[in-house]
């Protein structure tokens, strides 16, 4: 098993083609993202990406929306969208 890469590293790598499906991604706490079997390199991107997102919310960082997410709906993977679902207040 490939030893994870850092965040930004990760990230780096998926943006740039350079990742392969057996990519692991060291999100922090001991927590590693990578590739399922129903996955893909687009989907462990964008979780990596809201990942990135929220440690910068928490240290209170300036958090900028990428240009290609201000106009419409981003298309969400499967697996982002049932995190985000899960993470909406309950009515």
């Amino acid at each position: 098993m490939n030893s994870p890469v850092p965040l930004e590293e990760g990230i780096a790598l998926l943006e740039s083609g350079g990742a392969t499906k057996t990519i692991r991604i060291d999100f922090g706490g001991g927590v590693h993202g990578s590739v399922s079997e129903a996955g893909t390199l687009e989907g462990l991107l964008q979780r990596a990406r809201g990942v990135r997102l929220i440690k910068m919310m928490a240290e209170r960082q300036s958090v900028d929306r990428p240009a290609h997410m201000r106009n419409g709906k981003p298309a969400l993977t499967p697996l982002v969208e049932e995190i985000l679902d899960a993470l909406r207040p309950s009515d």
